[in-house]
């Protein structure tokens, strides 16, 4: 989804019953900020690009896209990096600790 927000294009995306709980929100987020369509199924897909190829729409939806200040791609290295961190302070206390234990 962030390529076609980074290109300005507007997306679709389904959201129904099979849905993952985790990702409702980003069919929420994609109407709020008028940024595409959300399909209950992707059968409705011709009527959907029908709709978002209107000009008056597209560049509603390309305007808002524009709009965006998306740093995730230059964030989430950083939170991965700080995870990966924690994850090694947190295996190397547990070898001292296997050690320690070995030592007595």
């Amino acid at each position: 989804m962030s390529e076609a927000l980074a290109m300005h294009l507007p997306v679709i995306v389904e959201c129904n019953a099979w849905t993952l709980p985790q990702e409702r929100y980003n069919a929420d987020w994609i109407l709020e900020n008028q940024l595409g369509e959300v399909l209950g199924s992707f059968k409705e897909i011709e009527r959907a690009v029908e709709r978002l190829i209107e000009p008056s729409t597209l560049e509603r939806h390309r305007a808002n896209a524009a709009a965006l200040k998306n740093r995730a791609v230059f964030e989430i290295p950083e939170i991965l990096e700080k995870f990966s961190k924690r994850s090694r302070s947190v295996v190397a206390r547990d070898e001292k600790t296997l050690l320690a234990g070995r030592l007595r």
